[in-house]
């Protein structure tokens, strides 16, 4: 008897994979677009009915970068929040041997100490 080939396999797995999905794929109410809130589930699970213009400044208050990740404004002039891994990047290119901000972290005490990400775009959805 001959043995199956690897693709006889490889179909196999495929087969076998495409009928778990189904079980591995569910919903996230934690995940939701600004147009559509999940607006009776957050009045009664948190007793919380925000109005559309706070959903219009949560819209506006989130930020994408063009290198991959999000953030938050957290102030008027400007100033993103976001996670360490998604400034990584900015923080490797702006350093030297004499300041390695990778290892050593990087605060500005003042708006003029702070730097710059040349290469870095943010975007904001209006509408």
């Amino acid at each position: 008897m001959k043995r199956p080939t690897n693709w006889v396999y490889g179909v196999i797995g495929m087969i076998a994979i495409t009928s778990l999905s189904p079980l591995a794929a569910s919903a996230d109410e934690g995940m939701w677009l600004f147009n559509n809130p999940p607006r009776q589930l957050l009045k009664e699970r948190y007793d919380f009915a925000p109005s559309d213009d706070w959903y219009l400044h949560l819209q506006r208050a989130s930020v994408r970068f063009n290198s991959g990740g999000s953030g938050s404004f957290v102030s008027a002039d400007g100033l993103v929040m976001t996670n360490h891994h998604v400034g990584a990047d900015c923080l490797q290119k702006l350093s030297t041997k004499e300041r390695d901000m990778i290892e050593l972290g990087f605060y500005a005490k003042t708006p003029e100490e702070e730097v710059r990400c040349l290469d870095l775009e943010l975007n904001v959805l209006q509408s």
